[in-house]
């Protein structure tokens, strides 16, 4: 492996076990010596770049993280000035603290404290527990690293402040709390799964981690909710294609260009178990809807063939509850799958945030596929252009390029959409149950005016 693949590897691996590290450190040192904490993972990070690459990645990393730090924070600690004695419980403790399973839960739940705005909490999960960088989260809500980055400091600055305690909140708490760190674990999927700006197609630590932690979540009975179990077969469905969505030399597969019978099967089926659970109670949120889609895509035997016409009426469902540029992109290319490639372009210029649509890089390539369709080349390679110029995860940027080159050689209309046969007749029909048997009435409960509001579903 060359060194630049090691340190990429070593990247991803510090991202993926950022959480667990912090939260080892703040449970031993508490939430007071939060900056020292940082300071110290960061050290540790550092000094695997200086010593993985040469000596190999030890048998056990994510200790020898934990070990490194907390030497890192004794050493800090020992000549903070003013000079203070350290607390006896510090200093018995030779030993580096040990992982435990709800050591990120704790963490997480220690960000969502209520005294912070549902923004602040969201960045400071991601910043904290995952290690995501301003610019990183800045990408995933479409905003500015700079306001990001004050939000981070005044966040931790609030927590340090106001005493907060590294401890699960008690049950009438937890369900205020929850909703902020499914929607983290939601974004951190995200990122991993089309990484902002790593070289790699995909970052699988921290799609790993996302999904190891919603898991967590529905396995632990005051946070086995509805909404968690949503989630988990949401990420289980996009986990299932990742098998698929890579090609041999490292580049993105479009849905359209995978190989269905590549899919996880065993994700798919606990991606419908966990729809099935999702749809007890009364809560509907958007990761119902999500995993709705989704189900479709699972459910169809080729690209072409999904049932679209389900997709489109479940985007505007969620356009509804949870309104986003995301969305109305969505929705117009399977308006465009489902009605044609004008239908599509329609969808798009209705789209009234112009302004931020022409630097987005989604929008910028679905107006490229869909002139592509009508046989408008020349539209289709400028608005790849103009893709290409706003997009900077380089994974993406490599699939437009692709994109960009295909047009110039060729001088017939693209096809959009695709018949690419995958997927098994059994599998489909092993999962039909499940299909009617949750999305149908979830969506008979979002026709029944169950949509939560905004505040619930930011």
């Amino acid at each position: 492996m060359r060194a630049d693949d090691v340190i990429v590897a070593l990247d991803q691996r510090f991202r993926a076990c950022h959480g667990r590290v912090v939260a080892a450190l703040t449970r031993r040192f508490g939430v007071q010596r939060f900056a020292f904490i940082e300071n110290a993972v960061q050290d540790a990070y550092v000094r695997a770049l200086e010593r993985w690459p040469s000596e190999g990645t030890p048998t056990e990393p994510e200790r020898w993280l934990v070990r490194v730090a907390h030497n890192a924070m004794i050493d800090a600690l020992r000549h903070e000035l003013p000079m203070r004695p350290l607390d006896e419980s510090h200093e018995a403790s030779v030993d580096p603290p040990t992982l435990e399973s709800d050591d990120e839960l704790r963490l997480m739940f220690l960000c969502s404290d209520p005294a912070l705005t549902r923004a602040a909490q969201i960045a400071l999960m991601l910043n904290v527990t995952f290690g995501l960088t301003a610019g990183q989260i800045a990408s995933a809500f479409v905003t500015d690293e700079r306001t990001v980055a004050q939000r981070l400091v005044r966040a931790k600055k609030r927590l340090r402040d106001d005493g907060v305690q590294f401890d699960v909140p008690e049950a009438n708490a937890l369900p205020a709390r929850l909703s902020a760190m499914l929607d983290v674990l939601y974004i951190v999927f995200s990122e991993g799964f089309n990484p902002t700006d790593d070289d790699a197609a995909l970052d699988s630590g921290l799609c790993n981690e996302a999904l190891r932690l919603v898991r967590l979540l529905t396995e632990t009975k005051p946070t086995a909710v509805p909404a968690a179990f949503a989630l988990r077969a949401l990420l289980c469905f996009h986990a299932s294609r990742v098998p698929a969505r890579v090609a041999d030399d490292g580049s993105l597969l479009l849905m359209p260009e995978q190989d269905r019978a590549r899919w996880d099967s065993a994700l798919l089926s606990e991606a419908f178990t966990c729809l099935n659970d999702a749809g007890t109670g009364t809560e509907l949120t958007r990761f119902h809807i999500e995993a709705g889609i989704a189900a479709c895509h699972a459910l169809g035997t080729t690209y072409a063939t999904t049932d679209w016409a389900r997709i489109a009426d479940l985007y505007d469902l969620l356009r509804q509850g949870s309104p986003s540029l995301v969305v109305d992109v969505n929705r117009a290319l399977a308006k465009a799958m489902d009605s044609g490639a004008r239908a599509g372009l329609d969808e798009l210029d209705a789209i009234p945030e112009r302004e931020v649509l022409g630097r987005y890089p989604y929008a910028l390539a679905a107006y490229a596929d869909l002139h592509a369709s009508l046989g408008s080349l020349d539209e289709a390679r400028a608005y790849l252009d103009r893709a290409l110029a706003n997009q900077s995860s380089p994974a993406q940027h490599a699939l437009l390029k692709r994109k960009r080159a295909a047009l110039d050689e060729t001088h017939t209309a693209a096809v959009f959409g695709s018949d690419r046969p995958g997927g098994t007749a059994e599998l489909r029909a092993r999962l039909e149950g499940y299909w009617t048997r949750t999305l149908d009435s979830l969506k008979a409960r979002l026709e029944a005016d169950h949509i939560p509001d905004d505040s619930e579903c930011d």
